[in-house]
C-alpha cells in the first residue's frame, strides 16, 4: 500500500490542507521527506496519518499482470482497522534496544534449529547481513555472540566486546530503527519515521536515507520521514521533498526542483528558511552592506561596525574579505569618474 493524496479539513495547524505523495508521473513515491521549521506541522502530519487513515487516498499494486506485462495500479479504500494495520510509526528518539536484541536472539535460534547452522555460521550471517544493510556507513562494530543468558554482544575493531546497552547513542539509533525495520521485514506498509537523524553523526545522516529507500523498494513500502536534518534533505531527490511552510496563517506544501547535493548552507537558507549565522553577526553584516551600497564606507558608523565584526568573526573572515574587494572596486570606480 502507498499513499497518493491527503486532504485535511481542520486539524491543529492544518486548515483546508492538501498534500500529495506522487512523483512527476503521478505514481506513488517510495520515499517522502517532510521538512520545515519548528511548528510547521511535520510530526502532527505523521500523527494525523495514524489517527485518520480513512482520509487518505491510497494505491495498491494488484498481483495480476495485464496483457502488456505491467502490474495493475488501482486506488482502493479499506475500513479503518485495515488501514491502521498498514501503518508503522517510529517515534523520534532512540527506540527500545531490547526489541532489536530480541530479534537477534530469535534469528539466532531460527538459524540454529531450523536451518541447522553452527553458531559460527550464524555469526557470519549476521556480519554479512549488517554489512549489506549499512553499506557505506563504515560501522566500527559488528555482532560477536550470544552469552549463556542470551545477551547480545558486539565487538569493535580493537577486539573489545560489549553489550548493546554500551553502544553509542548513534549506534543504538541505527540498530533500534534501521536494523529493527529490516528484521521485521514489513511488506506493503506505510512506514512513518520522525526525526531519524537524532544522535546520528552527519556522515551517517547523509547516507541513512538511501538505506530506507532500499528497504522501501525491496518490500513495496512507502517511507515518510519528518526531519530537520539538512544532510538528509540534501541527500533526497527533489521529487521526494515536501516542505511545510506557513503562508497567510495556513500551512502549505512547497516543492523544490533542486535539493539533492545542495550545500549545507543553501539548504538551511533556501529550503529551511534558517539563518546560518547568529543574529548579532547577521544584523551587523546587513548594516555594513547597506553602508557600502550607499558608498558610506568612510563614515565613522561604518568603521565602528567593521571593527565590531572583526572582533566577532575575525579580520580574515571570507565575508569580510569579499566586502573589502567590493569596497576597493567602488573606490576605483569613484576615482575613475
Amino acid at each position: 500500500m502507498k499513499l497518493r493524496n491527503l486532504h485535511i479539513e481542520n486539524y491543529k495547524m492544518f486548515k483546508d490542507f492538501d498534500i500529495d505523495f506522487l512523483d512527476e508521473n503521478d505514481k506513488p513515491l517510495d520515499i517522502v521527506v517532510l521538512a520545515g521549521v519548528n511548528g510547521s506541522g511535520k510530526t502532527s502530519l505523521l500523527e494525523y496519518l495514524i489517527d485518520n487513515p480513512n482520509d487518505i487516498e491510497t494505491t495498491e499494486i494488484k498481483e495480476n499482470i495485464l496483457d502488456d506485462g505491467l502490474f495493475r495500479h488501482i486506488a482502493i479504500r479499506h475500513n479503518e482497522n485495515q488501514m491502521k494495520s498498514n501503518f508503522v510509526y517510529f517515534f523520534s528518539g532512540i527506540d527500545d534496544t531490547k526489541k532489536v536484541a530480541d530479534e537477534f536472539v530469535k534469528t539466532f535460534y531460527f538459524f540454529l534449529k531450523e536451518k541447522d547452522y553452527r553458531p559460527s555460521e550464524v555469526k557470519e550471517h549476521f556480519d554479512n547481513y549488517m554489512q549489506e544493510i549499512f553499506n557505506g556507513l563504515d560501522l566500527t562494530f559488528k555482532y560477536s555472540h550470544l552469552d549463556r543468558d542470551d545477551n547480545v554482544w558486539f565487538s569493535n575493531e580493537n577486539g573489545e566486546q560489549f553489550e548493546i546497552k554500551d553502544l553509542s547513542t548513534g549506534e543504538k539509533t541505527l540498530l533500534s530503527k534501521v536494523m529493527y525495520l529490516y528484521f521485521l521485514d514489513y511488506k506493503d506498509k506505510v512506514i512513518l519515521i520522525d526525526e531519524p537523524e537524532l544522535s546520528l553523526h552527519p556522515s551517517w545522516q547523509n547516507k541513512v536515507l538511501k538505506i530506507y529507500e532500499n528497504f522501501a523498494k525491496q518490500n513495496n513500502c512507502q517511507i515518510i520521514i519528518a526531519t530537520h536534518s539538512p544532510h538528509i534533505i540534501g541527500s533526497a531527490k527533489p521529487e521526494y521533498l515536501r516542505v511545510l511552510k506557513k503562508v497567510n496563517k495556513k500551512i502549505e506544501v512547497v516543492k523544490y526542483t533542486q535539493s539533492y547535493g545542495l550545500e549545507f548552507n543553501k539548504i538551511l537558507t533556501d529550503i529551511m528558511g534558517a539563518e546560518t549565522r547568529v543574529s548579532s553577526v547577521s544584523k551587523r553584516l546587513l548594516a555594513i552592506k547597506k553602508l557600502i551600497i550607499n558608498n558610506e564606507f568612510e563614515s565613522e558608523g561604518f568603521k565602528t561596525l567593521w571593527q565590531e565584526l572583526e572582533d566577532l568573526i575575525g579580520a580574515d573572515n571570507i565575508d569580510l574579505r569579499l566586502l573589502k574587494l567590493e569596497i576597493a572596486s567602488r573606490k576605483k570606480n569613484v576615482s575613475n569618474k
